[in-house]
């Protein structure tokens, strides 16, 4: 089953671009991903719960442009003075990036029927949308039944359209695997903006909770705390 959030800088595919979304969501959601590569700092903290409780961190700096298996750096391997990194939250942080960072991703779940979107909350520079999350075609059993009791939510910039945040949440406990139940699948996603426009995913959170798997329940954050120019080096935000 896969992950709840995956982050991806794969261009529209020729289904999603075909779609007539309203107006800025088709903006944002039909950008390019493609621009300037940045070098990001990354911290990943990873909790499970239950009769064993544990509390994971990882530290990394991730260049996308680097060559393959060489793209994560560990922290403490670039600044001796930065928390070493443990090689599961480290894991993580290399799961959450095999597709890439930036918020464009988020239109293959969206509908491309615009009567399947509505519109939630509006303001002066927002708007947000929500739906019933599209089923990718290779899903299994389990996924599907987890996606069909999935609400989502995406908000968009007025001015330069732009992918805001995103959410899914479980409207309702799923039973998977006879005796197995989901009672809670949860992502948020905090996007930012690049200095060349792109919107990154700069937070994103995911809380899991089942009883019959063995595990209980576990929740993650992968925050960028830094973005870099990757030939000056120069910081390009605020630490955050």
């Amino acid at each position: 089953m896969r992950t709840p959030i995956i982050l991806t800088a794969t261009i529209l595919s020729a289904g999603s671009a075909a779609a007539q979304w309203p107006e800025p969501l088709n903006t944002a959601l039909t950008k390019s991903a493609s621009g300037p590569s940045y070098v990001f700092d990354v911290e990943r903290t990873s909790t499970r719960e239950g009769e064993d409780p544990e509390t994971l961190k990882g530290y990394a700096r991730v260049d996308l442009s680097a060559p393959e298996f060489k793209q994560i750096t560990p922290a403490h391997l670039i600044d001796p003075d930065l928390p070493g990194s443990s090689f599961s939250a480290l894991s993580g942080i290399e799961a959450a990036l095999e597709d890439g960072l930036w918020c464009t991703r988020f239109a293959e779940d969206v509908p491309t029927d615009p009567e399947d979107i509505e519109i939630l909350r509006e303001n002066e520079t927002s708007v947000t949308y929500g739906f019933k999350p599209v089923i990718p075609e290779d899903a299994e059993g389990p996924e599907k039944k987890i996606i069909r009791r999935t609400n989502a939510e995406i908000t968009i910039s007025k001015t330069d359209p732009a992918v805001l945040n995103y959410s899914r949440s479980l409207s309702k406990t799923v039973t998977v695997f006879v005796v197995a139940k989901i009672r809670q699948a949860d992502s948020a996603v905090t996007c930012a903006r690049a200095p060349d426009g792109r919107t990154y995913a700069q937070v994103v959170a995911s809380e899991f909770e089942a009883s019959g798997l063995g595990s209980g329940g576990n929740s993650s954050e992968m925050r960028i705390t830094a973005l870099y120019d990757p030939d000056s080096g120069e910081q390009l935000t605020p630490e955050s």
